[in-house]
């Protein structure tokens, strides 16, 4: 009996102790944030296990455990935090790693993992360039670090294509609760009302989406024909319920948690990374919805060749003369209207909206390129290569390994 029992310790005090990790996210990022757990237990089933400590939305059926100033264990993973908190963690001496753009100082207190809101712009500018728009807003949140980094991005973006750039300033967060809805609206309505149209509009996240589109709605402005609308984080509760439903680029949860655990480890092994250190991972692919849509476009028979380039690009190449024809217009005449609705040639349309469809394909589907180059009407798979290499820079396994990574 004796001998069992000592088995029976030795074999407990040989089992590892997993390190207590609390996690923190708002409720308000619920609908899309939630997919960070699938990045941290990734990392935990390859790597390092951890306990996760956090509140479940139980609805009171489990006990809070709430993270905050007296939290201990032995590290954090937490989507922003006050000066407070951020003092009482390093007292204690646990590590931590923020998942928001956002501190709550000039300098930061810890390493942070966020989505790469350069890459979201570039993102965010063809989607809505793709619809023939020479007008772009931007609905931006001027109290928020993460906005401000969009609006100029995706500002540079606009600009560096020779499009026409607005900006609305919302600072929805310095508003009171009681009033924030109304005082929202009263800033966003005549901004709105003031845009050219058509003009696509980019928010600054899927919840402001919501507010932009129940004003258009309410302007009796049509959206997407008038104002497409594009979110970001593509929230699943925001962007289904929005009239209509609203396109958005994801929140690349499962690969910023990843990277979070990874870099929670390494602090929690007392390896040296400064606070300063800013991991950004590239958000997924758009997902589009009817917000985004078409436009109508001022002039009717560039609208007209958009949606034939759009039918025909699926299955084979468009050729300008072919276009001209079936418009009933000289090539001549139809090179300058689209210059003037869109600032370039038939000739470049028609490659883009191609080599979209082909892109969209890569990432979405396990296709061979052969199998790519028969749909598309290439000559043979190395035509597919050629062509995306030259449209993209980016080679047809890069664009695959990326997409890959942000699922």
């Amino acid at each position: 009996m004796a001998k069992t029992q000592k088995t029976a310790t030795l074999i407990t005090s040989m089992t590892p102790k997993l390190k207590k990790v609390g996690v923190r996210l708002p409720d308000w990022t619920s609908g899309y944030a939630s997919r960070l757990f699938e990045g941290f237990l990734d990392y935990c089933r390859t790597q390092s296990p951890f306990e996760f400590h956090f509140d479940h939305p139980s609805g009171g059926d489990i006990e809070p455990s709430p993270i905050d100033a007296q939290w201990r264990g032995d590290g954090l993973l937490v989507y922003r935090h006050t000066k407070e908190e951020a003092q009482a963690w390093k007292k204690a001496g646990i590590p931590v790693v923020n998942l928001s753009a956002e501190i709550p100082t000039p300098t930061p207190d810890f390493p942070r993992v966020t989505i790469d809101n350069h890459a979201l712009a570039i993102l965010a500018h063809e989607h809505l360039a793709a619809l023939g728009l020479r007008h772009f807003a931007y609905v931006h949140e001027s109290t928020r670090l993460y906005s401000s980094i969009r609006l100029a991005s995706f500002k540079e973006q606009v600009l560096k294509h020779h499009g026409h750039f607005h900006q609305i300033d919302i600072p929805a967060s310095a508003f009171p609760h009681a009033t924030r809805p109304q005082q929202i609206e009263k800033l966003l309505r005549p901004a709105i009302e003031d845009l050219p149209r058509p003009c696509g509009i980019l928010v600054k996240d899927d919840i402001a989406g919501v507010w932009t589109a129940r004003l258009l709605k309410s302007l009796g402005i049509a959206c997407p024909q008038e104002m497409p609308l594009l979110g970001i984080s593509d929230d699943i509760l925001f962007c289904h319920t929005t009239q209509p439903p609203l396109s958005s680029i994801p929140y690349p949860g499962r690969l910023i948690g990843h990277a979070a655990a990874k870099l929670l480890d390494s602090l929690m092994q007392r390896e040296t990374i400064p606070p300063e250190t800013w991991l950004t991972l590239p958000p997924a692919p758009i997902i589009p919805r009817e917000s985004t849509h078409h436009v109508t476009l001022p002039d009717q028979l560039v609208s007209d060749a958009l949606a034939y380039i759009r039918k025909a690009s699926h299955s084979r190449p468009v050729h300008v003369s072919e276009l001209a024809k079936h418009l009933g217009v000289s090539r001549e005449s139809l090179r300058q209207r689209f210059i003037t609705a869109l600032g370039h040639s038939p000739k470049k349309e028609i490659e883009s909206i191609r080599c979209r469809l082909v892109t969209e394909k890569l990432r979405t589907t396990d296709a061979t390129l052969d199998a790519l180059a028969s749909e598309f009407g290439f000559t043979a798979a190395d035509e597919v290569c050629r062509f995306v290499k030259r449209l993209t820079g980016q080679t047809t396994s890069q664009i695959r390994k990326l997409a890959a990574q942000s699922d």
